[in-house]
């Protein structure tokens, strides 16, 4: 039987995805974008994205169009806001359900319609295409409330199960005063132990040197919590306290852990990160 053809009454708008993608590298957030290769705004830079086929949902056709025009590929991305501004698009009616994720910063090559792939620092953007500006604006508030979801809490009493207090020490294992002394006094840190896990505390020295020497450890730690995202690791402002660190100069060394969704960290930290 001949499949029935339908005929509608009113125009149709076309539908785009775009992809917002936050890459974590060294002290801050990056962000991928691609050069425009075709009009409109050709050589303007924007979000990866394109039209949707028609068999595939946005999700699909997002990921499609993020690997054809930066060769990132993705299993997953959460879906942010659909812009539907009537002008926003010279072309057409355009509505564009955007998306966005979190990945560790990898090489990118442009590639399909799009002349070049390269990541940007949130500061440091050049004059994005369409409504990308709104569009970003949009992201960094809904990656700030996700982010959120994950805050330290300022006084820790008692833990859960599945939860390890991370506080900052030292290489002696002479935890003699502030979280340290918490964590040995409630948490299971063993006097003597100045690194790693220790009961439901987990050590990160930050008495032996400056920012640097700090930083192994930090990494360490980081690559310990994503290979045991059974826990939840609950970080003090580790440094800022008896080391005399300040916040601008501890928190970047956590811009890895934006990811690991099993990383908590102090309100002040997320605020420096984002």
């Amino acid at each position: 039987m001949e499949e029935k053809k339908y005929c509608y009454k009113y125009p149709h708008p076309a539908v785009t995805t775009d992809c917002v993608v936050f890459g974590v590298d060294g002290r801050k957030l990056k962000i991928l974008l691609i050069e425009r290769g075709n009009e409109p705004y050709k050589g303007y830079w924007a979000f990866p994205g394109g039209f949707l086929n028609m068999d595939e949902n946005a999700t699909q056709g997002a990921l499609r169009e993020l690997e054809e025009e930066t060769g990132l590929r993705l299993d997953h991305i959460k879906e942010f806001g659909t812009f539907t501004d009537v002008n926003r698009d010279p072309r057409e009616r355009v509505i564009s359900i955007a998306f966005y994720a979190l990945v560790d910063k990898v090489v990118v090559n442009g590639g399909d319609d799009a002349a070049k792939a390269q990541w940007f620092a949130i500061d440091e953007l050049p004059p994005l295409a369409f409504d990308h500006n709104m569009m970003l604006k949009k992201v960094q508030q809904k990656l700030k409330e996700d982010l959120m979801k994950r805050i330290t809490p300022d006084f820790i009493h008692s833990l859960n199960n599945n939860e390890i207090f991370v506080f900052g020490s030292n290489l002696a294992g002479m935890h003699g005063g502030g979280a340290a002394r918490i964590a040995v006094d409630k948490f299971g840190a063993i006097w003597g132990q100045g690194v790693g896990l220790q009961g439901q505390s987990y050590g990160i020295p930050t008495m032996h040197g400056g920012v640097v020497t700090i930083k192994p450890y930090v990494d360490e730690f980081i690559a310990f919590a994503k290979q045991h995202p059974e826990m939840t690791f609950l970080v003090t402002k580790i440094g800022c306290g008896i080391a005399g660190f300040r916040i601008d100069e501890i928190a970047p060394l956590f811009a890895a852990a934006v990811n690991v969704e099993n990383i908590h960290l102090p309100q002040e930290f997320w605020d420096e990160l984002i």
